[in-house]
């Protein structure tokens, strides 16, 4: 076997690998047995006639093209091995030359893992801040809870206190529709915050029918870029006033919510944001580490491949967050007058960000050799089963080679950040 190798710039390598005819006999014969023993050849078993007979019925280069792939997997492998190379992805491959009585040649392109030179993690310090929880946000839970259980009626009379007004809003900047500012039967609750500061108390008085016009103030962090901090013109047309009378919170109250009494909830509720916090200051205090090893940290040319993967992931996580609101991909796009491109664009420091993070849970779990055992992964399989057993194609998900990866992966990610913590967190 003849090899070239040469280096390409982001983090890519090629290998141009040439097999003589002698050396392809191998794979050929037992290309030819495999055809033999998927196709009928009149007199001879499955899997027992001859490579001449093969050749003849099936053609050589039938048996050449079904000896392709095992051929290039095992010598692109030998060949990466040899150089001590870790990669990633798929590699790129051109078949040179394939024809019968003929060298084999074929290219290959790789990306290379990148190289990583850790700083001194273990000097970096975070501090864990845990956050109490009061009566206050106890009561405002409760009071949500309240509101959401509230009875709504009908009424003949201007809108006040804590009604519910339903409208017809158009919103316009210099007489031109605002993009989504057009809404039929839209609820406003005139004792709650308006994404629109100043849009319920412009309500105040109205009764049904009544039309009235106004001017407000997009919030200066207004998602819509071009709205925000700039001044609109509304149009609301009352449809409706609707009284709200909120239950009395007592203990009849706590069992419509599945407690025996106000006690109960009370604690039930503290709990409850007691984890919620816990959880968020997990999740802060897991991406300032990664954040402070990134930076403490030298990196190599990150390859191509590890940054789409990641502008990939982010994709697909916003479609399952518009999903969640009911909305689809491309009618977000339509609204934000936005392309896929132009979002893959945005993505890029996002993704290297979070391909540099990856990286550096790898290293520190090659570096402190912390491994997934066989135990482990059959373990973390049967939870994923169980969890997804309604879901008919789970077993065959859960057996793909790249599905186990996967898994293998979240594994040694989740001990590398129990380690982290432990040596980096001060409360």
């Amino acid at each position: 076997m003849q090899t070239k190798f040469s280096t390409l710039p982001k983090s890519q390598v090629e290998f141009t690998i040439e097999l003589s005819v002698e050396e392809l006999k191998p794979y050929l014969e037992k290309a030819a047995t495999a055809l033999s023993a998927a196709g009928k050849i009149s007199g001879f078993r499955p899997g027992h006639a001859p490579y001449d007979i093969v050749a003849k019925s099936f053609g050589e280069m039938a048996i050449y093209e079904a000896a392709g792939d095992k051929i290039i997997s095992r010598t692109l492998n030998q060949a990466v091995k040899e150089k001590d190379l870790a990669f990633v992805g798929e590699p790129k491959i051109e078949v040179v030359k394939l024809a019968p009585g003929n060298p084999f040649i074929f290219k290959a392109v790789i990306s290379l893992m990148p190289k990583i030179k850790l700083g001194k993690w273990q000097e970096i310090k975070i501090k864990k801040q845990i956050k109490k929880i009061g009566a206050e946000e106890v009561d405002k839970v409760l009071e949500d809870a309240r509101k959401m259980r509230a009875t709504e009626v009908l009424v003949d009379r201007a809108a006040s206190g804590s009604d519910k007004v339903m409208i017809d809003l158009d919103i316009t900047q210099d007489k031109v529709p605002v993009e989504g500012g057009q809404a039929k039967d839209h609820a406003v609750f005139l004792d709650e915050k308006y994404y629109i500061p100043g849009l319920p108390e412009q309500l105040v008085g109205l009764k049904k029918d009544e039309v009235k016009e106004f001017s407000l103030s997009f919030p200066e962090g207004h998602y819509q870029k071009h709205l925000a901090g700039k001044k609109a013109d509304f149009k609301a047309t009352v449809k409706g006033v609707f009284e709200r009378t909120m239950p009395v919170m007592d203990d009849v109250f706590a069992q419509g919510l599945g407690q025996k009494n106000m006690a109960e909830l009370r604690a039930l509720i503290e709990n409850n944001l007691k984890v919620e916090a816990e959880q968020r200051e997990d999740r802060r205090v897991e991406i300032e580490m990664i954040d402070g090893i990134v930076k403490k940290s030298e990196f190599g040319e990150l390859p191509e491949v590890l940054i789409l993967s990641e502008k990939q992931k982010m994709f697909e996580e916003l479609r399952q967050n518009l999903a969640e609101m009911g909305m689809q991909l491309e009618d977000y796009l339509k609204k934000m007058k936005k392309t896929e491109e132009d979002l893959a664009k945005e993505f890029s420091k996002g993704a290297e960000e979070r391909t540099k993070s990856a990286l550096i849970l790898r290293e520190i779990a090659r570096e402190e050799k912390i491994e997934c055992s066989d135990t482990e992964l059959v373990e973390e399989t049967a939870r994923v089963r169980e969890t997804y057993k309604d879901n008919e194609h789970i077993d065959e998900r859960l057996s793909d080679p790249g599905t186990q990866s996967y898994l293998a992966n979240m594994l040694v990610n989740r001990k590398v950040l129990k380690m982290l913590k432990e040596k980096m967190i001060t409360v």
